[in-house]
């Protein structure tokens, strides 16, 4: 059975070690698809794989709809500055 450690997909999520700033030791905990969850270590070889498919399509489509929102945004701000300029509020 494979872990989801040895997937490819994995995010290193930093963290930092000890109590003394000048000594601080960085250390890496390894977050599979984003994921802590405790399924992912019962999850097969092909399973993972999908797993890190998934994964990479549902992180395009979240940044195609922030890309969406952020052009939306845009319009809406023009269409209010113009409102605003027609009532003479500028």
């Amino acid at each position: 059975m494979q872990h989801a450690k040895d997937a490819k997909a994995c995010v290193a999520a930093p963290t930092t070690q000890g109590h003394d700033n000048n000594s601080r030791q960085r250390s890496v905990k390894i977050v599979p698809f984003g994921l802590r969850a405790l399924w992912l270590h019962f999850a097969n070889h092909l399973e993972l794989k999908r797993l890190a498919k998934l994964h990479v399509r549902i992180e395009l489509k979240k940044a195609n709809l922030a890309d969406l929102i952020a052009e939306r945004q845009a319009i809406m701000n023009r269409c209010i500055r113009r409102m605003r300029r027609a009532k003479g509020k500028n």
